[in-house]
């Protein structure tokens, strides 16, 4: 992990849920309230785990695979406090990711890392169980009867959440983050996904995990626009865009956002317009003026024009209060990609009439 990175991995603690030691994943519960031993009892258990541990050892090097995986699984049962345990219950660990039972190998590691923090095999565990979840996230593969995934999204989250929680300074941290803003995003929960990704964007600013995120989060924004009626949505994805261009200037992708963001423009514009047209046939000209001359302030896209001709025959009808309506047209806020501040209103997703004094 680069220097950069590793700065900014402090304080994710404050962020990510604490694991705790009664609980596994996949509804698993580890133990932990056993009776601590004394020195003396601790000691012959060491003795007797670690002779356990060397035979399971030579029979796993001579290919006695099921002996020894069930020699490991019978240390870490009776000698749940020894030192030859943590090493057994990661070898167990090994074997039935090794058998083709990677849910179950997660728990395993999981409970290394629960009762046993200082084993020398911590980073190796850790790694195991972040390629197992990625493993399980990238996999087609269905479950019981052809029917669903082979792992719910939701585990999915919670085992990328369990594995922050258990490495919290490590690189494993932000990128089980982004994993979780994959998982929701690849089913269609985009909101989730975001709120994902703007964690990492908070939490390692100036970070790769940062500026990948940011990406996500411009093209979340952009899928969530264009399900929309809303130009508030498409305000977000330009913002979301100037963000990202404006922090990652040197990122390959900042000319692609770029390019994106004046036709990102005249999504909006059409969507005005169209909305414009739906009020004028609604027998509302008011309403309809408001929309079309929000359109014709900007004059970089084919909708202008079209809808400054719509402005021309409305401008022929009379109209109550023509100074309302030009007042009115100021709610929609300020243009982003001209650097004008002002924000647009914030409402509903649904683009619904502005008053107006339509008879």
């Amino acid at each position: 992990m680069n220097q950069t990175a590793t700065s900014l991995l402090i304080g994710l603690c404050l962020t990510i849920p604490a694991v705790s030691q009664s609980q596994g994943i996949f509804g698993g519960i580890i133990k932990n309230d056993e009776k601590k031993l004394d020195a003396e009892a601790l000691t012959n258990q060491e003795g007797a785990a670690n002779a356990k541990l060397q035979k399971a050892q030579s029979q796993e090097v001579s290919g006695k695979t099921r002996q020894a995986r069930d020699g490991y699984k019978a240390i870490v049962k009776s000698y749940r406090q020894t030192d030859a345990a943590a090493e057994a219950q990661y070898r167990y660990a090994k074997i039935l990711e090794a058998e083709g039972d990677p849910k179950k190998a997660f728990e395993q590691y999981q409970e290394l890392l629960t009762r046993h923090r200082n084993t020398p095999n911590f980073n190796q565990a850790i790694s195991s169980q972040f390629q197992i979840a990625d493993r399980l996230s990238e996999s087609d593969k269905k479950g019981f009867l052809g029917l669903g995934a082979a792992v719910q999204p939701s585990k999915l989250v919670e085992m990328f959440e369990q594995i922050a929680g258990n490495a919290p300074y490590t690189e494993f941290a932000p990128k089980s983050l982004l994993k979780i803003g994959y998982v929701h995003s690849k089913h269609g929960e985009n909101d989730k996904a975001i709120a994902s990704f703007k964690q990492i964007v908070d939490t390692y600013s100036g970070s790769e995990y940062a500026t990948e995120a940011q990406y996500q989060i411009f093209k979340l924004r952009g899928e969530n626009a264009e399900m929309s009626q809303s130009p508030n949505k498409d305000r977000e994805q330009v913002e979301a865009g100037l963000d990202f261009v404006n922090q990652n200037p040197e990122d390959q992708r900042a000319r692609e956002v770029q390019a994106n963001l004046q036709s990102i423009e005249a999504r909006s514009m059409e969507k005005l317009f169209t909305t414009g047209q739906f009020y004028e046939k609604s027998g509302k000209p008011d309403s309809a003026r408001v929309y079309y001359r929000e359109v014709v302030k900007n004059p970089n896209t084919q909708w202008a024009a079209k809808a400054q001709a719509r402005l021309h025959v409305l401008d022929q009808e009379p109209t109550a209060a023509p100074a309302t309506v030009e007042k009115k047209a100021g709610f929609f806020g300020g243009n982003p990609l001209k650097k004008d501040k002002v924000k647009m209103r914030a409402g509903e997703d649904d683009v619904v009439p502005l008053p107006a004094s339509d008879g």
